[in-house]
């Protein structure tokens, strides 16, 4: 669904006073997903727009991972989501609360929220963001409706696939670090940031498989997540490849 007709739905589900409580909205974290939000956000405060969208409204709680391992601890949910959404409106409207990356939530995090999105207050609206929703709460998923917007980028397919899945199950950096430049150099240089960002979504569904599939402590799989988030970002800073895959692979924990 494209973000225009998912905001459609949304807006006049608002109109019509049949919104849901809560919105599972799946897609690019710093793309689709924030776009959507950005204009759920402006419809509920329409006087206060600008603060809406920049997520400064006194009525909108905002919640991201944190930490080195950038997952959301339960007393970060309960400061800065659960309170902050159990006061009274300031404007005497909505109140709106946005979960980004909501995948990232511990076990005890994910409870405590499932109680709030299981006992809303009128005119509350939670937006949950995330470009993985298979690691959300199946019974958070069960409460929300969910928006499934495009992805920017997929996986890899194929050769490159397997190929990527064996240089990494390996732990081989500079196989890897091979692969990726085959593929930047079959790719336009415009699209560079294209490929980039297939390659390391493909290193982070690795690591999503074990995080699901129970095989490790779940402060392991974060941990793992963690490693394939911080290669990416050093990778767009024009740090060497191999360097950079290299301390990716030394932080991945294996079963």
């Amino acid at each position: 669904m494209e973000v225009d007709e998912a905001f459609s739905l949304i807006s006049r589900a608002i109109d019509s006073g049949r919104a849901a409580h809560g919105y599972l909205i799946v897609g690019d974290l710093r793309g689709s997903c924030d776009e959507l939000a950005g204009r759920i956000l402006e419809k509920l405060f329409p006087a206060e727009a600008q603060q809406a969208r920049s997520r400064c409204h006194p009525d909108i709680a905002v919640l991201e991972p944190g930490g080195a391992k950038r997952i959301i601890k339960v007393d970060d949910m309960r400061e800065r989501m659960i309170a902050p959404m159990s006061l009274a409106s300031f404007s005497g409207g909505w109140k709106a609360g946005v979960v980004v990356g909501a995948d990232r939530m511990e076990a005890p995090s994910a409870n405590a929220f499932l109680k709030s999105l299981e006992e809303p207050t009128p005119m509350t609206m939670y937006l949950l963001l995330s470009d993985q929703p298979d690691g959300i709460l199946p019974t958070i998923v069960s409460r929300t409706q969910r928006i499934d917007l495009p992805m920017s980028a997929g996986l890899l397919e194929g050769d490159d696939l397997a190929e990527a899945a064996a240089a990494f199950e390996a732990k081989d950096p500079e196989r890897l670090a091979a692969k990726f430049a085959e593929l930047k150099a079959a790719a336009d240089g415009a699209d560079a940031p294209l490929v980039r960002k297939r390659f390391y979504r493909t290193l982070m569904s690795f690591v999503r498989e074990t995080m699901l599939g129970g095989a490790l402590p779940r402060y392991l799989a974060f941990a793992n997540v963690a490693a394939v988030e911080d290669a990416y970002r050093q990778s767009q800073r024009s740090i060497g490849e191999e360097a950079v895959l290299a301390y990716m692979l030394d932080r991945i924990t294996t079963p």
